[in-house]
């Protein structure tokens, strides 16, 4: 069976592999018994997931070029082992500075090797289905806290936090290392081929890139810099409830710790959905038309989420939610269509900066704010100016891609 015919099968193991990477999405079941087990204070125990989050955004920069070295499955199997140690590890916690350590650093070096290698991996088997690829990796990944929010706090209940932790490593490890050998190696050349003799129809509307950029070449485009600072504050809302949503819902609406669970895998469920909706018809109405509409969203439901309560409040955390996943659907496409996918893997890297600092903002203010204010609101309104930011930068960038393809049509009917 040539490449073509196995590349559903390398996606779908990918997809699996990403839905166990994606413990981080998690995080905020932990993050209150930990608070309550050490006596640790909100603004503390909550840093623990900003440096995950920047430490699995930062690494991938350095840790990029062992893939090509070592080839894709050897260097996933690196990553998973690093990644299972550190939860494994985070079972014998008894310092906010060693569960820093294991949880924050070595977990997120381990998620830096799997999740942003699996998405430029699933866009280059579909590069005529950019979006719809990351789309799929993404929604796969961001579905992880679906099932372990609720199985970590039964397991919780059952055997106590760090325990959990353990049993989780266990789990990893037994499913993730069979599933690395599915992963296969696409040929350099590889390029879907029209079926039946039918013309292969391009769904891609995004305008793509004719040059290859490396990330020298990359790095040099103002492009790059204002792509960055756009996905930053479409990540930043995101990232703020998923690292607080347990303790949103169990302090603004007394939800007990069971029911706060289950409705962190409800946004979960949205924040999947969102990253396959929205990565999958961004392939159709276009990569940026698509963004301004997510920052739209977050605007509104931010501000809506300072005077609701009750079931609007919970429908406002899902939209936010869903229009976060749509974001982390838009980094590698929206990194193929401008700099070309020869070096998606090493640029990509470069562009999932981004979601590190949005990891770095979101959680960390949403945590100040709430230690000094006693509430979320100002968080939400500082979230909204924000969103407004983002939309105009990608109404630049979008009328600035129009010019320039009007500029090359004149050119050529020329």
């Amino acid at each position: 069976m040539d490449f073509q015919g196995r590349r559903w099968k390398c996606m779908v193991a990918a997809m699996l592999l990403a839905l166990f990477s994606g413990i981080g999405y998690a995080w905020s079941v932990f993050q209150k018994p930990l608070m309550e087990g050490f006596s640790w204070e909100l603004n503390v125990i909550s840093l623990t997931y900003t440096i995950q989050i920047m430490i699995s955004t930062i690494a991938p920069i350095f840790l990029g070029k062992f893939q090509k070295t070592l080839g894709i499955g050897n260097y996933l199997r690196v990553g998973i082992g690093i990644y299972v140690i550190g939860l494994a590890a985070t079972m014998f916690t008894s310092s906010i500075s060693y569960l820093y350590l294991v949880y924050g650093i070595v977990v997120g070096i381990g998620i830096a090797m799997l999740y942003p290698s699996l998405m430029a991996y699933s866009t280059s088997l579909f590069p005529d289905k950019t979006g719809m690829a990351s789309g799929l990796l993404a929604c796969s990944y961001g579905s992880g806290a679906i099932l372990w929010a609720p199985i970590a706090t039964t397991f919780m209940q059952r055997f106590g936090v760090l325990s959990s932790f353990g049993l989780l490593a266990g789990i990893f490890a037994v499913v993730m290392i069979p599933l690395s050998f599915l992963i296969k190696t696409v040929p350099a050349d590889f390029s879907p081929l029209p079926k039946e003799g039918k013309k292969v129809k391009k769904m891609n509307s995004n305008p793509t890139s004719a040059v290859d950029y490396t990330w020298k070449e990359m790095l040099k485009t103002s492009r790059y810099y204002i792509l960055v600072v756009a996905l930053t504050l479409g990540a930043t809302a995101g990232l703020m409830i998923t690292g607080h949503a347990a303790t949103m819902l169990q302090e603004t609406l007394s939800f007990s710790a069971e029911k706060a669970a289950l409705y962190v895998g409800l946004i979960s469920i949205f924040n999947a959905l969102g990253r396959l909706t929205f990565g999958t018809i961004s392939d159709y109405f276009g990569r940026y038309r698509i963004m301004m509409l997510l920052f739209a969203v977050i605007c509104g439901s931010m501000v809506l989420l300072t005077m609701s309560n009750g079931t609007v409040f919970v429908v406002e955390l899902l939209a936010i939610s869903a229009c976060y996943g749509g974001f982390t659907s838009m980094f590698s496409p929206v990194c193929a269509d401008n700099f070309g996918i020869k070096n998606l893997a090493v640029n990509y890297a470069f562009l999932y900066v981004a979601y590190g600092l949005a990891g770095a903002i979101g959680p960390q203010l949403a945590a100040g704010i709430r230690t000094a204010s006693g509430g979320y609101n100002l968080a939400f309104l500082t979230v909204a100016g924000m969103s407004v930011v983002g939309f105009l930068l990608v109404l630049f960038l979008n009328t600035a891609s129009r010019r320039l393809n009007q500029a090359k049509s004149l050119n050529k009917a020329a």
